[in-house]
């Protein structure tokens, strides 16, 4: 088998750059033990990544597109991500790795409300490219390097988020430097299409815990990555012990009927047996379908007036409740609301979908509705309600 790492000995001097600006008086944080990574191998074969065994895989990949990305326990957001595509599918050069980056970012790389500003760029000695950028979203500023390189038939990108905590920082160092690309995996990506090629589901808000009766709680939100309305889309959790076997499965449809691009959707899982002995880490992925079967009986947000308020009640148990107004032109049945709970870290603590208590809604019509939640998975800081239903006769 051949492979070669990626970025070996690069990201270490950039990642060590910025954390260099640390007061000297303050304790050097500790690095993860190597010993304790476990080696993560793409289902395609065309890269491998040492990870710490509790890390959290997201996988959207398809046809076109190999993407994976790999967060720390309890992180929103990944750390660093891997992207491989057969480099037929581009229309630059392969010799040309600025020409590539920029054809990857134009088709792949955009992020709805997001601001990227690079900072610089730099020609390795291995032949990558080290591109460094910000990200600017509502409320913050992120820092991140991307290391683009072409090996044989694969155009490769190692993106990374560099965290705030040096701890953190120095982990990510010792994993990015173990990414290895293997140009004879005998992966090729499927001729090119637009919905093929932008059909990524991806995964923020993750969170996770063990409930009362021992069941491992896992939430989250998918947001559509595409440029066209999905549905049925299907989450499937895998866990697996520290050597890669697969242990147990589950999967769900999320309670969204319809998700518009750019738009979020929350889903829970539950394994209400708790996870078998052995579990050390857990990988998701997504499946969907373009939109056809909702497009004629969807009866999105737009058509609703929406009230909300959460307060605890003399239980001490949390309560969303509220009113829903029918302000479209139809009338509206199975009316539901689907409510998601977030701590200050905007990791979803709760969700859960529920009928209003008038299921068919003529035009100006209203109903209550209220979610009770028993049980949270941290501390509740704010709350998100949307309301959908299906086009009555």
């Amino acid at each position: 088998m051949k492979a070669r790492s990626l970025a070996a000995c690069l990201i270490l001097f950039a990642l060590l750059a910025l954390a260099g600006c640390a007061v000297e008086d303050d304790p050097a944080p500790a690095l993860i033990d190597p010993s304790g990574l476990v080696t993560y191998a793409h289902p395609t074969g065309v890269f491998t990544i040492d990870l710490p065994p509790d890390w959290v895989v997201s996988d959207t990949s398809d046809d076109t597109i190999v993407r994976a990305a790999f967060s720390p326990p309890g992180s929103p957001v990944p750390l660093i991500g891997v992207t491989v595509l057969d480099t037929r599918v581009l229309e630059a050069d392969s010799s040309d790795l600025a020409a590539l980056f920029a054809e990857y970012q134009a088709v792949y790389g955009g992020q709805s409300g997001v601001t990227r500003q690079e900072v610089g760029r730099e020609e390795q000695t291995d032949g990558s490219l080290r591109v460094d950028y910000l990200l600017e979203a509502p409320g913050e500023i992120t820092q991140h390097n991307d290391f683009i390189q072409v090996e044989g038939p694969y155009f490769a990108v190692i993106h990374t988020r560099l965290p705030d905590d040096e701890a953190l920082l120095r982990t990510l160092s010792r994993i990015v430097n173990t990414v290895s690309i293997n140009e004879e995996s005998g992966w090729a990506s499927a001729a090119g299409g637009e919905s093929v090629a932008e059909s990524a589901v991806g995964f923020a808000s993750l969170n996770y815990w063990v409930d009362r009766s021992g069941g491992f709680v896992l939430v989250g939100q998918v947001r559509n990555n595409t440029s066209e309305p999905l549905e049925f889309v299907r989450i499937t959790a895998q866990v697996y012990d520290t050597e890669n076997r697969l242990l147990i499965e589950q999967d769900d449809f999320v309670s969204s009927d319809r998700i518009a691009p750019g738009e979020y959707a929350p889903f829970s899982l539950v394994f209400a047996d708790g996870l078998p002995e052995g579990a050390a880490r857990y990988e998701l992925a997504a499946s969907a379908r373009y939109a056809s079967a909702t497009n004629q009986s969807f009866y999105g947000p737009a058509n609703f007036a929406l009230t909300s308020q959460a307060e605890y009640d003399e239980n001490g148990v949390l309560v969303v409740s509220g009113q829903v107004r029918n302000e479209g032109s139809q009338t509206a049945n199975l009316v539901k609301v689907i409510v998601s709970v977030f701590d200050e870290d905007h990791r979803i603590v709760a969700t859960d979908t529920t009928l209003v208590e008038v299921q068919t809604l003529a035009p100006g019509e209203t109903s209550a509705y209220s979610v009770p939640f028993y049980e949270l998975g941290g501390s509740p800081a704010t709350f998100l309600v949307t309301v959908q239903g299906v086009v009555g006769e």
